[in-house]
């Protein structure tokens, strides 16, 4: 039986939920914080630790590195999310893809607001699975969207 000949799981109760936002978190970006980020991840370019690096590469300030962002989110927890306990009994994180519209950097105060972007079925070879997707916006002092991160949640 394929998606299209079974009766949807999703229910418009749960399509509710789909761009209904958060409240926006506030992050300022540390120099301490992106250090012990990069230490951790080891990456050793100087323009993201060392301001003098950052300047003679033509940059303002040390810039915010790739993936910092899945450090300053959104408080997740106040997001309301649709309930999909009467279907499946496993989670899966299905990847998280991002988007750079503006560069960020050490400094900076960043706000962070996260909604259900999207919820949808796929057939898949182990069953049916619902997936809902998480976006992450993150919106620098001009309101100006800098990064938007998105997560896809698996439910089979």
């Amino acid at each position: 039986m394929t998606v299209e000949q079974h009766q949807s799981t999703i229910t418009e109760e749960h399509r509710a939920f789909i761009g209904k936002e958060t409240p926006p978190g506030t992050h300022v970006i540390e120099a301490g914080a992106v250090r012990r980020f990069c230490d951790a991840v080891g990456l050793t370019d100087p323009i993201y630790t060392d301001l003098a690096a950052a300047k003679a590469a033509g940059l303002p300030e040390r810039p915010v590195p790739p993936t910092f962002w899945c450090g300053i989110m959104a408080p997740g927890g106040e997001l309301k999310r649709p309930n999909f306990d009467h279907f499946g009994s496993r989670n899966m994180n299905g990847g998280t893809e991002y988007e750079y519209l503006k560069p960020a950097y050490v400094g900076q105060t960043l706000t962070c607001t996260m909604q259900v972007a999207d919820i949808y079925e796929k057939q898949g070879r182990s069953g049916l699975m619902i997936f809902t997707i998480l976006e992450n916006i993150w919106r620098d002092e001009s309101g100006d969207v800098v990064t938007r991160g998105r997560l896809a949640g698996i439910r089979l």
